[in-house]
């Protein structure tokens, strides 16, 4: 899943990335998450091999208090889990229509002959007699 995730960390918004990555923006940037190595998160990872991937914290922007601030995942409610998976599933949603439009433009620029320093708008345009 990493290498997948290294390929379209690009095209993903930063808390999507860091949801599906497993590591938060303050480790990113220097900062060392306080985790327990034996706590329940840890636990839970080691007895379900399935979740090793699971995030330290999800984005918590529904809960009150200050909307930036993540909730730990060994926190979080059930109903905190259902909440940020359809929010994750909403961001994922909106990465791959803009890569399926990205990709229609990009086999529209090709099919107008196209080579890679040509403009794609100007040659899907020029494709549709416009």
């Amino acid at each position: 899943m990493r290498a997948t995730l290294a390929c379209i960390e690009d095209r993903l918004p930063p808390s999507l990335y860091f949801l599906l990555a497993g590591s938060s923006a303050a480790s990113l940037n220097g900062d060392h998450d306080m985790t327990e190595t034996n706590g329940p998160l840890a636990r839970l990872r080691k007895a379900f091999r399935s979740l090793e991937d699971l995030p330290e914290v999800i984005p918590a922007a529904w809960r009150p208090g200050d909307a930036t601030d993540p909730l730990p995942v060994e926190t979080a409610s059930v109903d905190d889990i259902a909440i940020a998976i359809v929010a994750a599933n909403g961001e994922l949603s909106a990465a791959i229509q803009r890569s399926s439009a990205l990709e229609k433009l990009h086999r529209l620029a090709r099919e107008a002959g196209a080579v890679g320093t040509d403009r794609a708008v100007d040659a899907a345009l020029k494709r549709e007699g416009r």
